[in-house]
C-alpha cells in the first residue's frame, strides 16, 4: 500500500469515526428529550404499551424455565442474609411503630371488625372434626394431665394452707423425745392419712380441670358462639395501647429479632425447603402454558397500573439525574459501546463507499 493510499484510509476512517460519534451524540440527545420530564409520560405509556402487546405473544414457560424460578426463589428467600442496616431500620421501625400505637386510641374493634369477626366466627363452628381432635388431645395428653396436676396442686396450697402446712408440723413434733410412743404411731398414721387425703384431692382437682377442658372444646355450636360473642364484646372496644402497654420497645425489637433468627434457622429444614420449593413448582405448572399478559392480569396488574406507578416516581428520579448533569453521561456510556465496535463502523464504512440509491 502507498503512503497515498495510506492517507486516504486514514481519511476515510476518520470520517467513519465522525459519523458514529455523530449518530452516538444525536441518539444520547434523542433519549435525553424523551427521558425528560416534560416527554416522559408518553414516552412511558409508549413503552408501556409495547411491552403489554409483546406479553401476550409468550407464555411463562417460554421466558423462564422452572429451575430459574427455583434458583431465584432459592436465592432470595432461603439464602440470602438481611444486612446489619436493614435489620437496625426494621428494628427502629418497628419500636416507633409501638410508641404511636401507645399513644392511638384506636381499638380492636378498629383491626378486626365485627363483620369480620362474624366470618371467622362461622368458619370456627364449622371446624368439628378439629374441635373433636382437640377435645381427644385435651382428655389423653399426659402433658396437659401433668399441667392439670400442677394447677390443681397450686390451687390447693394457695386455698388450703392450714391443711397442707400440718403435715410438717406433725413432722416436727414425731421428733421430740417428750411424746410417748403411742403418740408418735398416732402422729405417723395421722400423717399418712393427711397425705393420702391431699393426693386424693390433687387427683380429683386435676381430673376436673382436665375434663372441663376437653368439654369446652365440645361445646354445643350454640354455646360455643354465646362463648366466644362473650368474649369478644368484652374486649372489642378496649383500646389497644391497653394490650400492649406492657411491653418496652427494646421488646419489640428482641421480637423482631428473634423471629428473624427463627425463619433462618427454619428456612434450612429440607421440610421448609421441600414445601417452599414445591410451591414455586405449582405455580410453575399452573402458569406454564399461560400469557405473560394474562400472568400479569392474574395477579391483578394492567397496563394502567404500571403506567401509574411508573409515572409516580420516575419524574422526580429523572429530573434529580439530570439537575446534577448525570443523565446524560449515563445515557452515552449505555450507548457508546454500539458506536465504537468495529462492527459498526465497518456498516457505516459500507454505506459511505457504496451508498445504495
Amino acid at each position: 500500500m502507498t503512503h497515498k493510499d495510506q492517507i486516504v484510509r486514514d481519511q476515510t476512517t476518520s470520517a467513519h469515526e465522525q459519523l458514529a460519534q455523530a449518530l452516538l451524540l444525536e441518539q444520547v440527545r434523542y433519549f435525553k428529550v424523551q427521558l425528560s420530564t416534560k416527554n416522559s409520560p408518553e414516552y412511558l405509556q409508549h413503552v408501556t404499551h409495547l411491552i403489554f402487546n409483546t406479553s401476550q405473544h409468550l407464555t411463562l414457560g417460554q421466558v423462564v424455565t422452572l429451575d430459574q424460578l427455583q434458583a431465584v426463589v432459592k436465592r432470595y428467600a432461603l439464602e440470602m442474609q438481611l444486612g446489619a442496616g436493614l435489620l437496625e431500620f426494621i428494628g427502629e421501625i418497628s419500636q416507633q411503630i409501638y410508641l404511636y400505637m401507645l399513644k392511638s386510641t384506636a381499638t380492636l374493634n378498629d383491626l378486626v371488625s365485627d363483620h369480620q369477626f362474624e366470618i371467622w366466627l362461622s368458619k370456627i363452628l364449622e371446624l368439628d372434626h378439629i374441635r373433636v381432635y382437640l377435645n381427644n388431645f385435651l382428655k389423653n395428653s399426659p402433658a396437659i394431665g401433668q399441667l392439670c396436676h400442677f394447677v390443681a396442686t397450686t390451687v390447693l396450697q394457695n386455698k388450703l394452707p392450714v391443711l397442707f402446712g400440718a403435715s410438717s408440723a406433725l413432722s416436727v413434733q414425731n421428733h421430740s423425745k417428750s411424746t410417748s410412743e403411742w403418740k408418735r404411731k398416732l402422729l405417723r398414721f395421722s400423717s399418712m392419712q393427711q397425705q393420702k387425703i391431699e393426693q386424693k384431692l390433687e387427683d380429683y382437682l386435676a381430673d376436673f380441670i382436665q375434663q372441663q377442658l376437653a368439654e369446652l372444646s365440645i361445646l354445643s355450636d350454640e354455646d360455643l358462639e354465646i362463648l366466644v360473642r362473650d368474649i369478644w364484646d368484652d374486649v372489642k372496644d378496649k383500646a389497644i395501647y391497653q394490650y400492649i402497654s406492657q411491653l418496652e420497645p427494646i421488646d419489640i425489637e428482641e421480637f423482631f429479632v428473634l423471629i428473624y433468627e427463627y425463619w433462618k434457622e427454619l428456612r434450612q429444614s429440607s421440610l421448609m425447603q421441600n414445601v417452599i420449593l414445591h410451591g414455586v413448582d405449582v405455580f410453575y405448572r399452573f402458569y406454564q402454558n399461560e400469557s405473560l399478559q394474562d400472568l400479569l392480569f392474574g395477579i391483578g396488574l394492567t397496563e394502567q397500573d404500571i403506567q401509574t406507578e411508573a409515572l409516580r416516581f420516575y419524574p422526580k428520579a429523572i429530573q434529580a439525574l439530570d439537575e446534577q448533569n448525570l443523565l446524560e453521561p449515563l445515557i452515552y456510556n449505555l450507548l457508546k459501546p454500539f458506536y465504537v465496535r468495529n462492527e459498526t463502523l465497518n456498516v457505516i464504512a459500507e454505506h459511505l463507499n457504496h451508498p445504495k440509491s
